[in-house]
């Protein structure tokens, strides 16, 4: 891995509820430890502390996005009665959050973020790590050629 290339990102955790990602309380961060991801991750005044590691070759997808702030959109609107609930439906689709994604067989990491290049470098340092390991695996040694006897 390069060495300009971010090997920790952080924000605040999220989870899938239908097909949106909805940001939750707390903190996560995600760090790239040799052949690992780290992810340790902070409920809500630290009522619960969670830390995993999963291999990078593990990794199977990794998706970068940013989108509504839906609980603005459903506060406007019970509120739409009042001039109020236009302006939070309004700032709903103004206010975007941004989310990195990270796919494995077992656990789908998902966290909110602030700074887009960060999480870039972050995205393509995991993509290279998880590329040259992959083709490590990929090509073992060729064997050498049989020999033939010799027929006289």
């Amino acid at each position: 891995m390069k060495s300009n290339q971010v090997i920790q990102i952080s924000g605040t955790p999220g989870q899938i509820v239908g097909i949106v990602p909805v940001q939750s309380n707390g903190t996560i961060a995600v760090k790239l430890v040799g052949e690992m991801l780290q992810i340790s991750s902070e409920s809500f005044f630290g009522l619960e502390t969670k830390e995993v590691f999963i291999p990078i070759e593990d990794v199977r997808a990794i998706e970068t996005g940013e989108g509504c702030t839906w609980w603005l959109f459903w506060l406007g609107i019970p509120t739409l009665s009042i001039f109020i609930g236009v302006v939070f439906i309004i700032l709903a689709f103004i206010v975007k959050q941004r989310y990195l994604t990270i796919y494995s067989s077992r656990v789908n990491v998902i966290v909110f973020h602030r700074k887009g290049e960060k999480v870039a470098q972050f995205r393509t340092g995991v993509l290279e790590a998880r590329y040259s390991k992959s083709l490590a695996i990929a090509k073992p040694p060729m064997p050498p050629p049989p020999s033939r006897p010799l027929n006289i």
